[in-house]
């Protein structure tokens, strides 16, 4: 996330030097009071939580998800919500996503071998987009509103912005909000016609996906959505979800250009499924150092419900509050040197690299009742993509070394790479 274009963390960092780990940065509607160290964490996520909230926090989301996303409310909402959506993320499920996740990404390593070379993301961002799709909302809905990905994929291109970017929304095109406007209309549509369309057809609970699983409560007082609360929760789950997963493969996947490391996990991988990949201890190792290293959500948001002491500063009511994980996860006061990638942390608990065991010093999905709900489905499908990689291809940097850059924390180059059968 930044400001103007500049880098947001780069500003935090010369905060720091001049303040220390808890200071005020930014200005009007993105003025933050910023905490960067695991006392900050603590406060604002641990035992005095309750006196934070997510309402209002995250305003530059609200224009796709809406008003009941989960990110956007508080409970009791947002638990009765999230209680609803729970059972569509089971274990089971994400076995099942596994298989699905793997199918898709094949064919995109057999042509990124016959290619030899190419950049990363924007060649994985739609393929990650139409999986997610159709976990949430299914294969056939994506076949009926076939604008649908392309026009989630404008929307969250305008939420990628630079904050400050985002409050200029001229209605008017070729502004970029005029763009945002026009698919998040036809995204509207779309989902509220498939919502009718299953109700009326009575058909809720025909595939399994996310929006099926909460459409077979209609039955239920207690569990009926209505149209709109539907809406936003598809609209931002799959937002939330297909960016910030394809962020972690791309630096998960730029850990692994290192050859000792691709080594490991292709030997690992060799003769396993893509189930089994979901639960192998070197992979995820790899990938829970890339979230450590480049969490794709590099702050956590909140605002202040009363005011707050913190020390020597005070915190008004109605602050907008900022954890940065990225400062977290890279603090030397925590981690053995912190900006090596090093997966030995996460496989020897007592060795000399283990990672620290405080709740607060690892938080890339966040933490307690607010813990991301797509968190299994996030790695599910990174790890997934590296099973299809490793088992037929090597790969290595093909360009300048890459610095991580958006709102959504992503490679800025894209993440060339060269590619050769294994």
């Amino acid at each position: 996330m930044n400001l103007a274009g500049g880098d947001l963390r780069a500003a935090l960092d010369a905060c720091r030097a001049a303040h220390g780990d808890a200071f005020v940065f930014g200005f009007g509607p993105i003025r933050f009071r910023w905490f960067l160290d695991q006392a900050g964490a603590s406060f604002v996520l641990g035992p005095t939580g309750s006196a934070f909230a997510n309402a209002g926090a995250y305003g530059f989301l609200e224009p796709i998800g809406g008003r009941t996303a989960l990110i956007a409310t508080d409970d009791p909402e947002h638990l009765r919500r999230r209680r609803l959506v729970q059972p569509a993320f089971h274990p089971q499920e994400v076995a099942r996503w596994s298989e699905l996740a793997a199918e898709r990404f094949e064919p995109f390593v057999a042509r990124a071998l016959s290619e030899g070379a190419g950049r990363l993301l924007p060649a994985v961002r739609p393929i990650v987009l139409e999986l997610v799709l159709d976990v949430l909302l299914g294969p056939a809905a994506r076949r009926r509103h076939p604008r649908l990905a392309a026009d989630v994929g404008r929307m969250m291109a305008f939420a990628n912005q630079p904050m400050l970017a985002q409050l200029v929304r001229v209605p008017v095109p070729p502004a970029p909000w005029a763009a945002f406007v026009a698919a998040r209309r036809r995204a509207d549509a779309a989902i509220r016609s498939e919502v009718r369309a299953r109700r009326r057809d009575g058909d809720a609970a025909a595939s399994g996906d996310v929006l099926s699983v909460l459409l077979a409560r209609d039955g239920d007082p207690a569990g009926h959505m209505s149209e709109d609360e539907l809406r936003d929760q598809a609209l931002s789950l799959v937002s939330a979800g297909f960016d910030t997963t394809t962020a972690a493969i791309g630096w998960t996947m730029h850990l692994l250009t290192e050859p000792r490391l691709r080594d490991e996990v292709a030997d690992e991988l060799q003769a396993s499924t893509p189930a089994e990949a979901a639960r192998a201890p070197v992979a995820g190792a790899v990938l829970q150092e890339s979230l450590r290293l480049f969490p794709p959500a590099s702050a956590i948001l909140r605002r202040a419900r009363r005011s707050l002491p913190y020390g020597p500063h005070a915190l008004p009511a109605g602050a907008r509050v900022g954890v940065s994980t990225w400062h977290l996860h890279r603090d030397e006061r925590l981690w053995r040197d912190p900006s090596r990638a090093e997966p030995a942390r996460w496989l020897d608990r007592d060795g000399p690299w283990a990672a620290p065991r405080d709740a607060f010093a690892f938080l890339p999905f966040g933490y307690g009742g607010r813990y991301c709900i797509g968190a299994g489905l996030a790695r599910t499908v990174v790890l997934a993509f590296v099973w299809a990689a490793v088992r037929r291809a090597r790969w290595e940097a093909g360009g300048r070394p890459t610095r991580p850059v958006g709102t959504t924390l992503a490679p800025s180059d894209g993440l060339p790479l060269r590619w050769r059968a294994v």
